[in-house]
């Protein structure tokens, strides 16, 4: 027996064009390898006579004509058409995702063909540019740029239809704003989304690779010749101009669904330049005005109401008015059973509540997500920085500390003037800067997670939604915040704020959650698990001493964001807007308040001017843009606006701008105006003049 090693070469009788041949030393192969680094590259012969040899020889010639022959045409074959596989296979993906995932419907004929072509315009720029490029700069380094733009895309592509089927629409503007809570939504189903997409590149890419080393065929067909070639450059300038025709239809729209003339890359692209943009929009520092003079606070005024409540009082005879105001997270009212939600007992205990309160109705939140929801209401403006993004962002450390030091007068600073406890209990670890906004509204004391589970209630499992306190843990720990007295002390009044994180969207409950019904929907069962929360506080309030001297407000930082899961129970009249009727239940043991109040389209900006108007606090300085509820405030409209998309609102919806009635255009065009100073002049700090 005789050994010789094979490595980096055939061996010579595979070279032969004839099925026949004699052997000089037939041989089969073993797996022992003596090389040193262990590799399976040799071949031990044993002499072999007669036609057994002959059979064995050729059945290996044949194993490596096969894979040689099937090798050589893979290689022809993907030559001219990697790049054509590889954008195929990105467009086939989308609109799997968009037509059997979110499932479109109702398009035109017409605007069926914009949303076919619009994504097949940026792919064919990016398919015209990368083979333009390739064929123009044969290089290394040309072909690492092509292989990067080519992981760009496949990147962008896999988020967004990932986007799709979480949300039913492209990444939006305040999704980048509120990037920070991306824990909500990074899945499984993301990581493997980016995994397929991690893969169709790796594919991609040893396609590339391989098609390089390959001849270039000169015959007709879809890989570009030399002449074909001569077409590439104009054909990408021509993509590139029509692509930057789109870009004005590109950006996210008021109703939260994929726009017709939206595609992936361009929407991101857009959206993310929106964020930008108005940034730069701002002014960056305190202004001066035109006479150089210290910059004036226009929106200061002394009163916060003008005329006195319509409602009687009632026989209480309590010397303190203590306030609690329930933040929900993320509710609109129109799943509520108080409001005419359609699910039998989904919201048994908030409509106890309301049973006992006054309902107010076609009341519309003015502003989203939840930072600038509930600053918003606690100040009765329009808050520019939201929880996180490129813009001015509590989440973003470089711009906090000037956040911080911009001068508001809020429902908290104006009610400790007055001799008030002011408290505020949140879900969130110190860690979350919802945290440190609360405190910058002048808040004496904000409850963390950390003050729960050190303090209040130490020893108790701290059931975590997302890292948050669960609702249920939420409403023990205000329970026993009262029953201890930790709130105020025996003859001081207290306001407390209470928010909660459970029903955020995207979440569904926890396993020791209570659903609602099969618990098939994540929307129901959130809403109907916090309802029980509800109840466990609500069970202590009204049997307490509480229930005499505290009003109970029970409201929702912002609307329900229509997620798919909400968008099946919302009802068929419902437009996935950000802006939606919510919840506002008054239970007030001074005022004979009436059963319902019809607010008429207002929103909650009035909610400061109104609770300090039930409290009695007329003549403070404050800088308000919101009017009580109980007071006319001679609009015909309610207003909101969420960074810089706009919406009226009245009693029968709400309209978008670009949508909005011609009777209303002048007062839209009005409170537009009146927004964008109230965001400059914040920008400069000139909301309200510092106290000294």
């Amino acid at each position: 027996m005789t050994e010789h090693c094979t490595r980096n070469r055939s061996p010579a009788w595979l070279a032969t064009d004839s099925l026949r041949y004699e052997p000089v030393a037939p041989t089969v192969h073993r797996p022992t390898c003596p090389c040193p680094d262990g590799m399976a590259c040799c071949i031990r012969t044993v002499p072999v006579s007669g036609p057994e040899s002959a059979r064995v020889t050729n059945q290996i010639r044949r194993m490596w004509m096969r894979w040689n022959t099937g090798q050589a045409a893979a290689d022809r074959y993907m030559a001219p058409r990697h790049r054509l596989v590889f954008v195929t296979g990105l467009y086939l993906a989308y609109l799997i995702a968009l037509y059997g995932l979110v499932g479109i419907h109702g398009d035109s004929i017409g605007e069926s063909l914009v949303r076919l072509v619009t994504p097949l315009i940026e792919l064919g720029l990016f398919y015209s540019f990368t083979e333009w490029l390739d064929g123009r700069w044969p290089g290394r380094i040309a072909s690492a740029l092509v292989l990067l733009i080519a992981a760009i895309v496949s990147a962008i592509y896999a988020v967004q239809i990932y986007a799709l089927y979480l949300s039913g629409n492209f990444i939006t503007v305040l999704a980048i704003e509120n990037r920070t809570e991306s824990r909500i939504v990074a899945q499984r189903s993301l990581y493997l989304a980016l995994l397929i997409a991690v893969v169709w590149w790796l594919i991609h890419a040893t396609a590339c690779l391989r098609a390089r080393r390959a001849p270039r065929p000169t015959s007709s067909g879809l890989l570009p010749t030399q002449r074909s070639r001569n077409w590439l450059l104009p054909l990408t300038l021509a993509l590139l101009l029509v692509q930057a025709c789109l870009v004005p239809w590109q950006g996210s729209t008021s109703l939260l669904e994929v726009g017709y003339r939206q595609a992936p890359i361009g929407s991101l692209v857009s959206n993310y330049g929106k964020v930008l943009r108005s940034n730069l929009m701002l002014p960056s520092s305190r202004q001066t005005d035109s006479a150089g003079e210290a910059a004036t606070f226009p929106l200061e005024k002394r009163e916060v109401y003008s005329t006195p409540l319509s409602f009687a009082s009632t026989d209480n005879d309590a010397t303190i008015k203590n306030v609690i105001v329930i933040f929900t997270e993320g509710t609109s009212a129109r799943l509520i059973g108080a409001y005419g939600g359609q699910y039998p007992n989904l919201t048994p205990n908030i409509d106890r509540l309301a049973a006992r309160s006054m309902r107010v109705t076609h009341y519309y939140n003015h502003t989203a997500a939840t930072y600038r929801g509930i600053q918003g209401q606690l100040v009765s403006g329009y808050p520019w920085a939201g929880g996180g993004g490129d813009t001015d962002a509590w989440e973003n450390s470089n711009l906090r500390s000037s956040m911080v030091s911009t001068n508001y007068r809020s429902v908290p600073m104006t009610l400790r003037d007055l001799g008030y406890r002011t408290n505020f209990l949140s879900p969130h670890h110190d860690t979350v800067e919802l945290n440190t906004m609360l405190r910058m509204l002048g808040f004496d004391k904000v409850f963390s997670f950390d003050d729960v589970s050190r303090d209040i209630a130490p020893g108790n499992p701290m059931y975590t939604v997302e890292g948050a306190l669960s609702d249920g843990e939420l409403f023990h720990a205000l329970n026993l915040l009262l029953q201890r007295h930790t709130l105020s002390g025996a003859s001081q009044p207290f306001f407390t704020g209470v928010y909660n994180f459970g029903t955020h969207a995207f979440l569904d409950v926890v396993a020791f959650g209570l659903k609602y019904g099969d618990g098939s929907n994540p929307s129901l069962n959130k809403l109907h698990n916090y309802d029980h929360a509800v109840g466990t506080f609500l069970d202590y309030f009204f049997a307490s001493e509480y229930a005499k001297n505290t009003i109970l407000i029970f409201t929702a930082d912002h609307a329900t964001y229509p997620d798919p899961a909400y968008r099946q129970v919302a009802g068929k009249d419902y437009q996935p807007y950000f802006v939606d009727q919510i919840p506002l239940l008054i239970y007030d043991p001074f005022h004979r308040l009436p059963a319902t109040y019809d607010a008429n389209g207002r929103t909650s900006i009035d909610l400061a001017p109104t609770l300090l108007q039930l409290l009695g606090v007329r003549r403070v300085d404050n800088s308000f843009l919101g009017t009580s509820l109980f007071e006319d405030n001679h609009q015909p409209i309610g207003f909101s606006a969420i960074g810089r998309e706009f919406y009226a609102t009245d009693a029968h919806g709400v309209y978008p701008e670009g949508s909005i009635p011609a009777t209303y255009l002048k007062p839209f065009t009005d409170d537009k105006a009146a927004v964008e100073d109230y965001y400059r002049l914040e920008k400069a700090n000139r909301i309200f003049e510092p106290l000294h």
